[in-house]
């Protein structure tokens, strides 16, 4: 199992949240699309397309969490991406998400 771990300081936009997920993908035909359907995939796969279980995601850790949701104020709707995001890490119940 393996721990993903998001730095929201590397990152002010969208797009700078899924490059920064980009390097937390293990090989496989991962169809990272970098939009939200895709993350939504990738997540509800434990980040792995491979065949070995040891590569799932079982936690994810977002340090400053705060200022990403601050900064990214894109919104889908009535909710911001942001929250969006929350929901698809919540989704899955073998990943536990956690906010620093």
């Amino acid at each position: 199992m393996r721990t993903l771990e998001i730095h929201g300081q590397e990152f002010d936009s969208l797009e700078g949240f899924y490059k920064s997920l980009e390097s937390c993908l293990i090989a496989g035909e991962c169809p990272w699309g970098q939009n939200l359907d895709s993350l939504d995939e990738i997540v509800s796969c434990n980040f792995n397309y491979s065949d070995n279980n040891e590569n799932d995601v079982n936690c994810i850790i977002w340090t400053d969490f705060q200022k990403s949701k601050a900064e990214i104020k894109d919104k889908r709707g009535d909710k911001t991406v942001i929250e969006i995001i929350e929901e698809i890490f919540n989704s899955n119940e073998m990943i536990e998400f956690i906010k620093k």
